[in-house]
């Protein structure tokens, strides 16, 4: 009888791979993340930038069974902080719903064009006539530590890509661009 065991494994490659993983992550000398009380569990496909690059990039090569510790730098992982991304706003530029103040640490939802423009800003600090918001991922400027086991490692099926999702380019993706943005009320729906 031959041992296959090893020779037959799928290895994740770096496109149209489905990859589910068991993991805790924490911030570097920091609290848990997720996986605090039990690990987490987490599917993708390579390629796609549904994760982090650096934990895409840590995973290539390996099989189902594998567990693997490591540090995911703030590069490859939500970027470094960027200080020209803490930006004052008029306040007439925010439409706060009735009944809604704001508040330092309140995140807003962000109409911003460009593919790396972030989902979300949250408000820094509160002034008579402006506001200040960040714009750099909460998780900007953070390591983080993953521990994990890959339970699943196989070639993508089509029904593991969804349509819309964009394959990566050859140059890959950073994190670190400014996205443009747009702020302001929204436009007013009342029919005349």
């Amino acid at each position: 009888m031959t041992d296959n065991s090893g020779r037959d494994r799928f290895k994740i490659g770096d496109t149209a791979s489905y990859v589910k993983i068991s993991y805790r992550v924490k911030i570097a000398d920091g609290p848990v993340l997720k996986g605090s009380n039990e690990p987490a569990i987490m599917d993708f496909v390579t390629g796609y930038l549904q994760v982090i690059p650096g934990l895409e990039k840590r995973l290539l090569g390996h099989s189902k069974g594998d567990s693997l510790s490591f540090c995911v730098p703030p590069e490859e992982a939500f970027g470094v902080r960027q200080e020209d991304l803490v930006i004052e706003k008029s306040r007439a530029d925010f439409y706060f719903p009735k009944g809604v103040k704001p508040y330092p640490g309140m995140e807003l939802p962000l109409v911003a064009t460009g593919s790396d423009a972030p989902d979300t800003v949250t408000i820094r600090e509160l002034k008579d006539d402006t506001i200040i918001i960040d714009l750099n991922h909460p998780l900007a400027g953070a390591a983080l530590e993953y521990d994990l086991v890959v339970v699943e490692a196989r070639p993508a099926a089509l029904s593991d890509i969804c349509s819309e999702w964009e394959q990566r380019d050859t140059e890959g993706a950073g994190c670190g661009s400014a996205p443009a943005i747009v702020l302001g009320r929204p436009p007013d729906s009342r029919e005349d």
